[in-house]
C-alpha cells in the first residue's frame, strides 16, 4: 500500500517541476492594433464559437515582433476544436498600424456516421488469442452523430448495437447556454445488455458467464452541468441515476458481482476539473494536461451502494528538438471502501487504463497508480492534397517511432489468487505512432512485460 501512495503523490510533483513561465520579449519596436477578425470559409460555424478559442480579439494590440507567432498559436486553438480540416490566415494592414486579419476554414463534414463493427472482448489481442477470433463474438451497429449541431459546437447523437452485445444510447451536449459562452448542460441516456459478460476474475483473467436468455442489464441517465471560464480550465458535475441487475444464474456464478443482491440502484456524483494547455490535443508535442476526479456512488438515499474515489490524470509533453519529443503520463486513484461489488472493483486492464505488455491481463482493486514515460522520434510529417473529399482538401499524416516504459501498482484487499495485485508491474517497448489529420491516431506496439513475455498489440485510444 505504501508503494502506492508514494507512486501516486510523488507522481504528481514530477510533472510540475518541469512547470515554466513562457518567456516574453521585452524589446520592440511597436504595436499592431487590430481594427477586425474575419472568418472566411465558415458556412455553418457561428463566429463567436472561433472567437471564443482565441487569445486576442478585434480592439487588442499585438506587439510587432510577436505578430506571426500569435497568428500561428491561434490557428492550432482553432484546429483544435476539431470542426475545421485546414486553417488558413492573412493579414492586411490598413493605416497607422492597424490591421485587418482574415482566417480561411475548411468546414469538415458534420454528419458522422460510424458503422460499428467491433469486439465483444476488451482489445483485439484478447479476441484473437484468447478468443480464437471468433466471429460470433462481434458487434454490428450505427453510432450517428451531428457534431457542430446549429453551428454552436453542439453534438446531438446515439448509438444502436447489436450483436454479441446490444448497446443503445441518445446524448445531447450544449457547451454554451450562456450569452458569455462559459456554461453548458449535456443529457444521456443508455441501455446495455448481453449474453456474456465477466463474472469473476482467476489468476488476473476474466472468467466469463454466458446465457442466451441476457444475464444482465445496464441502465443509466446522466445529467451534465460544465463552466469553462478561460480556454484551458474547465469545470464539469455530472449527477447520474444507475441501475444493474442480474439473473439468478449469474447471482449463482458469484454472489459479490453486485454485493449479494441480484439488482443495484444509485446515484451518482461526480465533479471533474481540468487544465489542458497543450499544443495538438489529438497528439501532444508540447504542453501539460491535468485533470483531477471526486466520485460519490450512493447519496445518502440509496443503500446499495457507497463509494467515494480521487483519481487524477497528469500529461506532460515536451519537445526535445526539431524530431524529439518526450511524453510523460501518469493516472491514480484512491478509493474509500476497500471491498466493493465486483462489477465497481476494476482498476487497470480496460480502456486506456493498463499496462503495455499487459494487454492479456486485468487487474482489480480499489487503488491504483499507472506512470506511463515515452521518447518520440518524428519519422514522417506530410500534407496529402487530394480533390476526392472536398472537406479534406489537406489532410496531415505523421508518423512517429518511439520507445516507452511503464510503471503500475494495483492494491487489493483481497487479492485472492490474483498474483499481480500489490506488486510492483513494469512493461517496456518500441513502437509506432500513426496520426491522420486532427481526428485519428492509431499505435502499434511491441511490449515486454516482467514475466518476460512479448507480443505485438494494436491500440485506437490515447494513451
Amino acid at each position: 500500500m505504501y508503494r502506492l501512495l508514494l507512486i501516486l503523490f510523488i507522481g504528481p510533483c514530477f510533472f510540475c517541476q518541469h512547470l515554466q513561465a513562457k518567456e516574453i520579449p521585452i524589446s520592440d519596436s511597436g504595436y499592431y492594433y487590430v481594427h477586425d477578425i474575419v472568418f472566411s470559409g465558415n458556412q455553418i460555424t457561428k463566429p463567436q464559437i472561433i472567437v471564443r478559442e482565441m487569445s486576442f480579439h478585434a480592439g487588442d494590440s499585438i506587439r510587432k515582433a510577436d505578430l506571426n507567432e500569435e497568428l500561428i498559436y491561434n490557428r492550432r486553438r482553432i484546429l483544435n476544436l476539431q470542426l475545421f480540416s485546414s486553417v488558413r490566415f492573412a493579414v492586411n494592414e490598413t493605416y497607422n498600424d492597424s490591421i485587418d486579419i482574415t482566417f480561411y476554414v475548411t468546414e469538415v463534414l458534420y454528419w458522422v456516421p460510424h458503422p460499428i463493427f467491433s469486439l465483444a472482448d476488451r482489445n483485439i489481442n484478447v479476441w484473437w488469442k484468447e478468443q480464437h477470433h471468433a466471429a460470433d463474438r462481434t458487434n454490428i451497429g450505427l453510432e450517428l452523430t451531428r457534431i457542430n449541431f446549429r453551428g454552436r459546437n453542439e453534438r446531438i447523437g446515439g448509438t444502436m448495437q447489436v450483436g454479441y452485445n446490444k448497446f443503445f444510447d441518445l446524448y445531447y451536449k450544449v457547451p454554451y447556454i450562456d450569452k458569455i459562452l462559459k456554461r453548458g448542460l449535456g443529457l444521456s441516456i443508455t441501455y446495455a445488455t448481453g449474453r456474456e459478460t465477466s463474472v469473476n476474475t482467476i489468476h488476473n483473467k476474466l472468467a466469463f458467464y454466458r446465457n442466451e436468455q441476457y444475464p444482465y442489464r445496464q441502465f443509466q441517465t446522466e445529467l451534465t452541468f460544465t463552466y469553462r471560464p478561460a480556454y484551458s480550465f474547465v469545470h464539469e458535475a455530472n449527477l447520474s441515476y444507475n441501475s444493474y441487475s442480474i439473473s439468478d444464474d449469474l447471482y449463482t456464478q458469484n454472489p459479490d458481482y453486485l454485493n449479494g443482491k441480484r439488482k443495484l440502484n444509485y446515484f451518482e456524483f461526480k465533479y471533474t476539473i481540468g487544465f489542458n494547455n497543450t499544443d495538438i490535443r489529438i497528439y501532444p508535442l508540447n504542453g501539460l494536461e491535468a485533470r483531477l476526479f471526486f466520485s460519490k456512488k450512493g447519496l445518502g438515499i440509496d443503500k446499495d451502494v457507497n463509494q467515494t474515489s480521487l483519481r487524477t490524470e497528469i500529461s506532460y509533453f515536451q519537445k526535445a528538438g526539431r524530431f524529439l519529443s518526450a511524453a510523460f503520463v501518469f493516472r491514480g486513484r484512491l478509493s474509500s471502501a476497500n471491498r466493493q461489488p465486483y462489477i465497481l472493483s476494476r482498476a487497470l486492464g480496460f480502456r486506456n487504463e493498463y499496462l503495455r505488455g499487459y494487454e492479456y491481463y486485468v487487474i482489480d482493486g480499489s487503488h491504483y497508480a499507472l506512470f506511463r514515460s515515452n521518447i518520440r522520434f518524428r519519422i514522417i510529417d506530410k500534407v496529402i492534397k487530394q480533390n476526392v473529399i472536398k472537406f479534406m482538401h489537406l489532410i496531415p499524416l505523421r508518423f512517429y517511432a518511439k520507445v516507452y516504459d511503464d510503471m503500475g501498482y494495483v492494491y487489493s484487499r483481497h487479492p485472492g489468487n490474483n498474483r499481480f495485485n500489490n506488486t510492483f508491474l513494469n512493461g517496456y517497448g518500441v513502437g509506432l505512432d500513426i496520426v491522420i489529420s486532427y481526428y485519428a491516431r492509431f499505435r502499434i506496439e511491441y511490449s515486454f512485460n516482467h514475466l518476460g513475455q512479448n507480443g505485438l498489440f494494436l491500440h485506437g485510444n490515447k494513451e
